[in-house]
């Protein structure tokens, strides 16, 4: 596989060793009792199309011209969003996060405490017992039926639904008491009137279309980076650096489900990735799990690539790795396909600091 080339300079000296979020990257496993907060009154996941997973073409990533001004990199990195009451919404970047920028560009960083990279696959896995982006042949995703463990019961679906009533599917990861972690594709659409879509509910550990074991939450908050609005130009490849979004939950449900850890490493190399979500062309509601060896080769500084299985409704899984201590850590976002490879974006030391200067 070739490495996807990116059009966004950002972070080309991450740090050397992980950098982790604020108060919510240790991460948490909860207590697994039902959420305080009861179900969205009266609403039932609809089942709706499939969000659309973008597709790279050949050459697609290349057209666009990359940014290589700081000033230009730090308004990129603007978080935009809207509120459940309609409330237009801006975050300017944090002065962590335009140090995070300037250090990247200046290839320098602060030293950080040491920790073993992740290397293997999940152990929960095996301890579960269950087990488009395109999928390759042979399929080898596994469904996961105990979802009420963690982490499995972090892991969620994401149903938006537009002005007309119509809804859109994917998947999502809880990141902290009320965050959520998707793709900016998931709640925006470039082709829709506002970009926007009306509203968002989240399922976390989803079982079938008719067993939600923790209730559905309606969204307080939605936001993108700015750059995957600003900079479209017609075609996915000129944004795809910039789909990551985040979703504000009306309710805390991870303070009794938990939430994953996220951050990066400056060094990642070859590293075991899983991917949990909610693939369309699987039973509705259903989640499964993929894993495979994402290669140094194929890990750009924004992006990486490798051949996990995923299809549209995968769109906003968490990709993961599990560290010798037997630390979850979210490294990217699965966000695209191609002929030959699936694409997430990359948690580098500038997304760390957007999302952290979100998190509740």
């Amino acid at each position: 596989m070739k490495l996807l080339a990116t059009t966004l300079l950002v972070t080309t000296a991450l740090l050397a060793a992980p950098a982790f979020a604020a108060d919510f990257s240790a991460g948490s496993e909860g207590t697994g009792e039902m959420p305080r907060a009861a179900a969205v009154d009266g609403y039932t996941p609809r089942g709706g199309a499939r969000a659309v997973m973008p597709k790279l073409e050949p050459g697609e990533e290349s057209r666009a011209a990359p940014i290589l001004d700081e000033s230009a990199v730090i308004d990129s990195l603007t978080a935009i969003g809207k509120s459940r009451s309609g409330q237009d919404l801006r975050v300017p970047a944090s002065d962590a996060l335009k140090d995070a920028v300037k250090a990247d560009l200046g290839g320098t960083a602060p030293e950080m405490k040491a920790q073993s990279s992740p290397k293997g696959e999940d152990p929960a896995f095996s301890a579960g017992g269950e087990y488009e982006r395109k999928v390759f042949s042979p399929d080898e995703r596994i469904q996961i039926t105990n979802t009420t463990a963690y982490p499995f019961r972090t892991f969620g679906y994401l149903e938006s639904v537009n002005a007309k009533g119509e809804a859109f599917m994917c998947s999502a990861t809880l990141i902290g008491p009320r965050t959520v972690l998707t793709a900016a594709h998931c709640l925006y659409n470039h082709d829709q009137e506002g970009g926007w879509h009306e509203t968002y509910y989240f399922v976390p550990g989803m079982v079938d279309q008719q067993t939600f074991p923790f209730g559905v939450y309606e969204y307080q908050e939605a936001y993108i980076v700015e750059g995957y609005a600003k900079n479209y130009q017609g075609y996915y490849g000129s944004v795809v650096p910039w789909d990551l979004g985040v979703v504000i939950l009306s309710e805390p449900v991870g303070d009794s489900l938990g939430w994953m850890k996220y951050g990066h490493y400056d060094d990642l190399g070859d590293f075991a990735a899983n991917i949990i979500g909610y693939p369309g062309d699987k039973p509705f509601g259903t989640m499964w799990r993929a894993t495979c060896n994402v290669l140094a080769e194929n890990i750009g500084e924004t992006m990486m690539n490798y051949d996990c299985d995923t299809y549209p409704g995968s769109s906003g899984s968490s990709v993961y790795g599990v560290d010798g201590d037997g630390n979850r850590i979210v490294l990217g976002v699965n966000v695209a396909e191609s002929e030959d490879f699936n694409t997430a974006v990359r948690l580098n030391a500038s997304y760390v600091e957007w999302i952290n200067g979100l998190a509740q």
